[in-house]
């Protein structure tokens, strides 16, 4: 049936021996090498997941702050605003205040300068009698020319 020739067994013994060479020498070291990539692949992944999970909670963060500063902005403008609001009310205020006294001084000052007025006119006026009246004693008329002499004398004085 099979005839084995000495080539075959010799080719056989041959694919054996490299076999186990291979296996004992070479396999060992390609897989201990495939083994190594592959747990740095996966450190790799496993780190590349980590650093993005830490970049999305990062991403988060600055979110946060983000509206926490806005919102703090809008806080104090809102602040910023009242508190110009109510330096506008004082400053209205105070400057009403202030008007109401100037107008309260002027018209202080006013009833000060007609009192003075009156005064001086009415020292006027009794100046005016007295010489009226001197000038009827000098003139010793009778009663009826002494009226007359006198409102003649206030009309034209009275005009001036």
């Amino acid at each position: 049936m099979f005839d084995i020739d000495f080539t075959f067994l010799f080719t056989a013994v041959n694919l054996a021996i490299l076999y186990f060479v291979m296996k004992k020498f070479l396999f060992g070291r390609l897989g201990s090498f495939m083994e190594a990539r592959s747990k740095e692949v996966a450190d790799a992944i496993e780190n590349g997941e980590a650093t993005k999970a830490e970049g999305e909670r990062f991403l988060l963060e600055q979110k946060e702050l983000l509206s926490s500063a806005y919102d703090e902005k809008k806080a104090i403008l809102e602040e910023a605003k009242q508190q110009a609001a109510r330096e506008y009310d004082n400053v209205v205020k105070k400057a009403k205040e202030d008007a109401d006294r100037i107008i309260k001084d002027a018209q202080e000052e006013s009833e000060r300068e007609r009192e003075r007025l009156k005064k001086e006119l009415r020292r006027d006026v009794a100046v005016l009698a007295v010489a009226a009246a001197t000038k009827v004693i000098k003139a010793n008329m009778d009663t009826e020319k002494n009226r007359e002499i006198v409102d003649e004398f206030l009309k034209g004085e009275g005009a001036a």
